[in-house]
């Protein structure tokens, strides 16, 4: 290909990347530029409080409209010494502010270290899309239907690309213009909004995990000036290659498998202790690719349906999923599920491993694929593309398969109808300009990859990089180590060493 072209390719996609300068508060009406706050329900715990706040629907001169975003406040017991965090825990598409309304009660409270609950006001603000916040609306029976995300025949992918084409246009149709407007440049300018109507001239604090991660970088690279303290937690790297982006997602889960099955030969908490475990996950995978195994447990209605079956491929993402956390904390299971969950589909019973079913226009994993699709890149045209993918991901990391999230945008954003605004690049240099922020990640996490972390580490100057040398996905909610160093810098500044390693 002609170089001149690439640069003139290359140029032209930073061009439409350039994101437009915000709209200040005093642009704003006076009902948008202030937080509405009113409780949250008819018993609300002390301290709790709901906030919606009006934004722009796009941050640019030639389009009108507004998205309404809403938020918990957790107010510490006493005046805030250090003002307001601002709180994301991922997805994209988890609840913020569920997590904060949890740490109110003591079945969240592993959510935040005590010193940060004294110190700070916790906000946990739904991105646009997501939770309080206006929502993203899909058809439910197009979202049920199962189609495979690894074709094999033409046949195949294109039956692929016609369900994400429909399933994006009930989304645009039940979403409105909003789905256009989901990207991550516009959810950091959103905060930003957010901080000024708050905290007038006071200093962004942020924590974000996985996901939020990139929220907190992109929001680095647009107002570094204004951040005071940052810590982040599991870092997705947004500046890789699709095929870069897909081999270290799937290497790192295969890693991080076989830690659970190192772990499973150690200790008799598995209920895999004794066997193979590699041997029967194989196993679990070659009957579920023959005759997908039943999952008499699940139910086809409520907030808690489920799939009636398994397949191979939904086996493998389903075990990534419970992959995430060793130990069981506030909301998340642990490896003692995951195991057990094997065994169970082993003897024929995948409940445990089976997809949930989409019930209403409104679900929790609309919004995460909305997102997605406007900030990854999948510009696969073929199948011959896309077995490339397949192939090479299997090569290095032959468990899994290239099983992960950024395999799932590269094929589910196929034929999706919203544009790519936001796909991956460098860093901007202006990033650098931010005070110190802490990055930190597990060695063996299933999602985000210690690479990851340490390529953001490069591109971020005066950031630390600590890692959890443990397994798992984020390491704050554990309360170890890991979320001690997280709550000194939130709480005093202090930052840890460059290249620390703790172990819990």
């Amino acid at each position: 290909m002609n170089v001149l072209f690439l640069i003139a390719l290359a140029l032209s996609r930073f061009v439409k990347a350039l994101p437009y300068l915000p709209k200040t508060t005093a642009q704003l009406s006076p009902q948008q530029a202030s937080v509405k706050w009113s409780n949250c329900s008819v018993s609300d715990p002390p301290g709790v409080q709901c906030g919606r706040f009006s934004v722009p629907l796009a941050y640019t001169e030639d389009e009108s409209g507004t998205v309404e975003l809403g938020m918990v406040r957790l107010s510490a017991p006493r005046p805030a010494r250090l003002g307001t965090l601002f709180y994301n825990p991922g997805g994209p598409g988890d609840v913020a502010s569920d997590y904060v309304l949890a740490a109110a009660t003591e079945e969240g409270s592993p959510n935040f270290g005590q010193s940060v609950l004294q110190s700070y006001d916790v906000i946990g603000l739904d991105p646009r899309g997501v939770g309080l916040s206006q929502s993203v609306r899909c058809d439910p029976n197009i979202y049920n239907e199962r189609v495979s995300s690894f074709p094999v025949t033409e046949q195949e992918f294109q039956r692929l690309r016609a369900h994400n084409q429909a399933l994006g246009k009930s989304c645009a149709k039940l979403t409105g213009r909003l789905i256009d407007h989901l990207d991550t440049v516009n959810v950091a300018r959103d905060m930003e909004l957010v901080r000024r109507a708050l905290q007038s001239e006071a200093k962004l604090n942020f924590l974000g995990r996985s996901y939020g991660s990139q929220i907190g970088l992109t929001y680095a690279e647009l107002f570094p000036e204004n951040i005071h303290r940052m810590a982040l937690d599991g870092i997705l790297d947004h500046t890789q290659s699709e095929t870069t982006t897909l081999n270290d997602e799937a290497t790192t889960y295969e890693l991080t498998l076989n830690q659970f099955f190192a772990w499973c030969n150690t200790t008799t908490n598995c209920t895999l202790h004794g066997q193979d475990a590699a041997g029967v996950y194989e196993f679990v995978i070659r009957a579920a690719k023959e005759q997908p195994i039943s999952a008499p447990g699940c139910v086809s209605l409520g907030d808690n349906a489920c799939r009636s079956d398994v397949t191979g491929e939904e086996f493998r993402s389903n075990v990534q999923g419970l992959l995430l956390f060793q130990n069981a904390t506030a909301g998340s299971a642990s490896w003692e599920l995951l195991s057990a969950a094997i065994a169970q589909a082993a003897q024929g019973n995948a409940t445990l491993l089976s997809s949930p079913l989409a019930t209403s226009e409104k679900f929790g994993a609309y919004p995460g694929i909305a997102i997605g699709c406007q900030d990854w890149l999948h510009e696969s045209t073929s199948l011959a593309d896309l077995k490339y993918k397949i192939n090479m991901a299997s090569a290095t990391a032959p468990q899994t398969r290239g099983t992960s999230q950024s395999f799932y945008y590269q094929t589910n954003c196929l034929g999706w109808p919203a544009p790519n605004t936001n796909p991956q690049r460098r860093l901007r240099p202006k990033v650098s300009e931010a005070p110190p922020i802490l990055l930190v990640n597990a060695l063996y996490d299933p999602a985000t990859s210690i690479v990851w972390a340490t390529e953001i580490q490069s591109q971020v100057a005066n950031s630390v990089l600590l890692t959890r040398s443990g397994s798992g996905h984020t390491s704050y909610q554990l309360r170890g180590e890991a979320a001690a160093a997280i709550d000194a810098f939130l709480v005093d500044g202090v930052l840890p060493q460059q290249a620390t390693v703790v172990y819990s």
